[in-house]
This record gives structure tokens, sequence and C-alpha cells, in this order.
């Protein structure tokens, strides 16, 4: 049989772990086969130059060594000497110093509290102005008031200090005026019957 092997069959002959008679049928493919040959060769070479570096599988070690040597090493410890209390020591390394101190500190505290809010001193007030909304101008000697005018339903700004306005002034070239529609004047308020509407 002298007919390509699949991919696969031909993976497992470039790495030696073919068998039987499909080695021997992939054998008398790749004997014509010489770029084949040149790889499989060059992967037992490198197969080869990684085992003469690499070490061979080792098992690990079981876990009764971890344990022996773990306890070897406890064992093996020297327990550090304890600092024993000298009899003679000064007063401020015994026990009871601490919290006598911060008793004291918080009694000092307390006590200074009490002195500092029974000052004679009386406090000063800051007056503030009024918190009537100012209307802002933003050239001097411009005066502006406003009020709110019920005939008008708005609320009327009076500038006092402008030069008067001309009646010449045209105002639809600054102004936008929008102009009435024939939709809009279709539209009301009122209702109309239907009977209306229909005819």
């Amino acid at each position: 049989m002298n007919t390509k092997p699949d991919d696969e069959t031909l993976a497992l002959w470039l790495d030696d772990e073919l068998e039987g008679d499909a080695f021997t049928s992939v054998e008398t493919w790749a004997d014509g086969q010489p770029e084949q040959l040149a790889a499989r060769q060059a992967i037992r070479d490198w197969r080869q130059q990684i085992s003469s570096v690499i070490p061979k599988e080792e098992e690990p070690p079981y876990p009764d060594f971890f344990n022996s040597r773990i306890h070897a090493a406890i064992s093996d410890l020297e327990k550090a000497p304890c600092n024993v209390i000298n009899a003679k020591a000064s007063w401020w390394r015994s026990g009871w110093f601490m919290p006598a101190a911060a008793a004291a500190g918080m009694t000092l505290a307390f006590w200074m509290g009490t002195r500092t809010t029974n000052s004679s001193t009386p406090a000063s007030v800051v007056e503030v102005s009024s918190s009537s909304p100012v209307v802002y101008t933003p050239e001097t000697g411009v005066r502006a008031d406003y009020f709110a005018s019920r005939n008008a339903d708005a609320t009327v700004i009076v500038l006092d200090g402008v030069p008067a306005i001309s009646d010449a002034l045209d105002f639809r070239e600054t102004a936008s005026v929008t102009p009435e529609r024939e939709v809009d004047s279709t539209a009301s308020k009122q209702e109309k019957p239907i009977s209306e509407i229909t005819q």
C-alpha cells in the first residue's frame, strides 16, 4: 500500500508512537518520501538532545518524607529565652502605668473642655445683607428694577440710565415672529359637534 496516511497517523509515525500494521504501511509509504524521513530524524535528534540536558522523570518523595523533615526542623529550633521582667524595673515599666496615664490624660482633656466653653468674651455677630435678588447690569450707570405685572402676566424689567429707543427701529429683523399658518386657523379650542365635522 503506497497511499499517503492521514495527518494523525503521520504525526504518530513522526513521534515513533505508531505500531503494528499501521507502522509498516506508513514505513513503505515513507521510503519514497525523503522529506518525511528527514523530519522524523530531526525529531529524533531533538528528543535525544533534550534528554541529554533534562534529567529523566523522578518520582516525588512521599509525604511522610516531607513531614519528617518538617518535624526535624521544628525540633532543631532552639527556643528563644523568654524575657523575665526584672523585679527592680522602674515604675514606668510596670503594668499599671499606661492605664493611669490614659485616665489622667482623659481627665485633663475634659477639664480643659469645660474651661473653654465658659469663656466671658461674647461671640461677634456678622451682619448679612438682605437676601433679595439683584438684577445684574453689565454697564455702569444703568440700574435695573423688576416687578410682576398682573395685567401682562409677566415680570417687567425697568432699566434706568439706558438711552431711549427710537420708534423708527424695526424689530422684525431682530425678533422672531411666527406667521399664521392655515393649519393654525383651522384648529380651535371649542369643540364642534361630530355632525358638523363630517358634513
